[in-house]
């Protein structure tokens, strides 16, 4: 009985810090303690704790066996249990349906609404339900860090400390990805230039805006065009056709390279739908993406294209529009 009482007075310490924790005048907290071995739901209890709660930047990490509390910390209000313990911040033992310790403590600290968190939370109850996972999931790599070498003392102790700060940094990588995402579904909607054609391809162009070209495909763009400013008078082009549809840009590049030949007076190339670099156009291997210049390809002055953002977008336009309705049709359907 003296265990209850003291359990129970221990948790109901940890869920009175949580709510003055915002408070000036509350204690620093010192210790973040989660079961050993943390799986994705215990990490990102800790990492969220200690990015969104200042009060929290020194305190130290401490592994217990699951379920338990730290040995001596009953009546210490620096110490803080997340996926361990039975508190507020653990989902065990609770019955309730599909949910992680990491989705208790955003609720608690009103994060719940933050978009860059959404994929990761979903992460944790994935895991924590045993739900399939892509084999290229972070989960893996998260399972895997403190297995391999790289994390092991010359003794073969587990370096927590180095696990700690990697599953840090993927979790900073997907947070800050996830937020850039939705900031470029925003901006789509104040930059993105529609056109339906004809034959039902949907082709979204974003001048000057390339950071919402992936907004765009989740929308349903079938090929985007993008520019990208490159200081006066030059920019970058892309042109990409949605994963999902077997429509190759072959076409496309041969008119663009004819009326770039037609623009500087030069010959027509003897093969305009080559694969590769030619003039100032690429073809990528796959026929799915043209491009005039890029992170990987810095144009010489003669490389840029001559000719305009719209001019571009009319040709790209003007050629897709040749591919016959029931072509398009039968990508729909699949």
């Amino acid at each position: 009985m003296e265990t209850n009482t003291k359990e129970t007075r221990t948790l109901g310490l940890i869920n009175r810090i949580l709510e003055i924790i915002a408070d000036q005048n509350s204690p620093e907290i010192k210790t973040l303690v989660t079961h050993r071995f943390p799986d994705d739901d215990g990490w990102f209890c800790l990492w969220l704790i200690k990015k969104f709660v200042p009060k929290t930047a020194n305190a130290e990490l401490v592994f217990v066996n699951a379920g338990e509390i730290l040995p001596g910390s009953e009546d210490d209000p620096s110490v803080l249990h997340f996926d361990t313990g039975g508190g507020e911040n653990d989902q065990h033992g609770k019955g309730l349906h599909y949910v992680s310790s990491a989705m208790l403590l955003t609720d608690r600290l009103e994060l719940s609404e933050d978009p860059g968190l959404k994929p990761l939370l979903e992460l944790t109850k994935m895991v924590d339900n045993i739900e399939p996972l892509p084999p290229t999931s972070i989960h893996f790599a998260i399972e895997g860090y403190p297995r391999h070498p790289d994390f092991k003392r010359p003794d073969e102790t587990i370096d927590w400390k180095l696990v700690q700060r990697e599953v840090f940094r993927l979790f900073d990588i997907v947070y800050a990805q996830e937020t850039k995402r939705s900031e470029s579904r925003k901006n789509l909607e104040k930059f993105a230039e529609w056109t339906t054609l004809p034959n039902g391809l949907r082709v979204a162009s974003l001048l000057w805006h390339p950071e919402c070209r992936e907004a765009a495909f989740e929308e349903g763009a079938t090929v985007v065009i993008w520019t990208v400013p490159r200081g006066k008078n030059h920019f970058y082009t892309g042109i990409q056709t949605h994963r999902q549809y077997p429509l190759y840009l072959d076409n496309v590049v041969a008119s663009l390279r004819g009326q770039e030949a037609k623009v500087r007076q030069t010959s027509l190339p003897e093969n305009p739908k080559q694969i590769g670099r030619q003039g100032p156009w690429y073809l990528h291997d796959s026929k799915r993406l043209i491009l005039n210049g890029s992170r990987s390809w810095k144009p010489t002055e003669e490389e840029y294209t001559k000719l305009a953002p719209r001019q571009i977008v009319g040709l790209v336009l003007r050629t897709l529009s040749t591919i016959p309705r029931e072509i398009v049709s039968r990508w729909n359907e699949k």
